[in-house]
């Protein structure tokens, strides 16, 4: 196998306030939401920000390494990566909703889930630097549980990666835990024909 494993700590987590608004079910443009919630928001902001554990794992494998599932055809690499942000903001928002502070605890739940998710876009572009140093064409990031990828083979990405090492392990039912956690996989392929983006 071509290239190990590689551990990356170092993101740049900035929430934007109108998307946590979205998450917990706004669809109206700041100035027309109570003060209260953008006042509850702005403060979890705060406290997340010292529950946030941001780590990621990822490894590139040369397609003949892979164990050749359909999602890989036509790939020259693959890469595969788990990201998260600790269990800590899944632990606050627990607490919230036991003593009954049900908005604070959905607020602090949606900063979890777009705080891991910048945390996997931000992989993304550094695994599509890679793939133009090698001068290869990425694909999107496509994780399991979506249509032809069944949710099955996390137990695949977990077996090529010690999620463990950055504190994800998987359960029974196949889900990550802690669950503010990502896996997915890109492709890199020779031609752009096949990346399904319009960059490198």
């Amino acid at each position: 196998m071509e290239e190990q494993f590689q551990i990356l700590d170092t993101f740049a987590i900035a929430i934007p306030t109108q998307k946590i608004c979205v998450r917990i079910g706004y669809r109206t443009s700041l100035d027309r939401i109570r003060s209260s919630v953008i006042d509850s928001i702005e403060g979890s902001k705060t406290i997340a920000a010292e529950l946030v554990n941001p780590r990621a794992i990822c490894r590139i494998l040369d397609y003949s390494d892979t164990n050749r599932h359909p999602i890989f055809e036509h790939a020259k690499k693959v890469a595969l990566c788990i990201c998260t942000i600790g269990p800590q903001i899944e632990s606050e928002s627990s607490q919230l909703m036991k003593r009954d502070e049900m908005m604070k605890a959905l607020i602090l739940d949606a900063i979890g889930s777009e705080s891991v998710e910048q945390v996997a876009r931000q992989v993304d572009r550094l695994l599509c630097v890679k793939a133009q140093e090698m001068n290869l064409w990425p694909s999107k990031r496509f994780s399991p549980g979506y249509k032809s990828w069944n949710i099955e083979e996390q137990r695949y990405i977990f077996r090529m990666i010690p999620g463990e090492d950055i504190g994800v392990t998987l359960n029974e039912s196949f889900m990550m835990i802690p669950r503010k956690s990502v896996s997915f996989r890109i492709n890199f392929y020779k031609t752009k024909e096949l990346s399904t983006r319009s960059f490198r």
